[in-house]
């Protein structure tokens, strides 16, 4: 039985040795940006394009790719996805992807979640998050602020507007014929 429980033992500290965590960083220099317009009209497409650029450790064997979703914050639904191919070789890398989403038909700021991700074929762990990013998109004109309206704040000011009139007229110095 001790032999037995020494194996295992032994086994799981080469695996953790050999074997690389799954979440080990694969790209060790990349950066994604976005383009995309501020504002949008009602109902309208609307095109997001992600470029991601960088160099990734590949060794010729897995296949790499790109892929792009864009989420609606106020649902979690899943607007767009898009890929681009990278290939075999991931050592330098400059792929844009490119998605279009329709606006909604209401006059809002719309926010969007961009994920960005690294797809590799073959790998334990095949999809690695590279960046999230929250847009907002303004669809429509831009809102005038609203003020809501209080009956009685408006009854005070109306009040207060007569009061001051009258207090003005009464004065001497403002009487006409003195």
């Amino acid at each position: 039985m001790k032999a037995i429980v020494g194996i295992l033992v032994a086994t799981i500290i080469l695996l953790i040795a050999v074997v690389p965590p799954a979440n080990a960083s694969l790209c060790q220099k990349i950066g994604v940006s976005f383009a995309y317009p501020r504002q949008a009209a009602e109902g309208q497409p609307v095109p997001v394009s992600a470029t991601v650029a960088g160099s990734c450790v590949s060794d010729g064997e897995d296949y790499f790719a790109v892929r792009v979703d864009l989420i609606d914050n106020s649902t979690g639904a899943t607007l767009s996805s898009n890929s681009s191919p990278i290939g075999y070789n991931a050592n330098n890398i400059s792929i844009v992807v490119n998605n279009t989403v329709v606006a909604p038909k209401t006059n809002q700021s719309w926010p969007v979640t961009i994920d960005a991700y690294l797809i590799q074929a073959g790998a334990l762990s095949g999809r690695y998050l590279l960046n999230a990013t929250t847009i907002t998109i303004q669809v429509g004109d831009t809102p005038l602020p609203e003020i809501p309206f209080n009956p009685t704040l408006a009854l005070v000011m109306v009040l207060m507007a007569a009061t001051c009139l009258l207090m003005w007229k009464k004065r001497p110095e403002n009487q006409l014929g003195r």
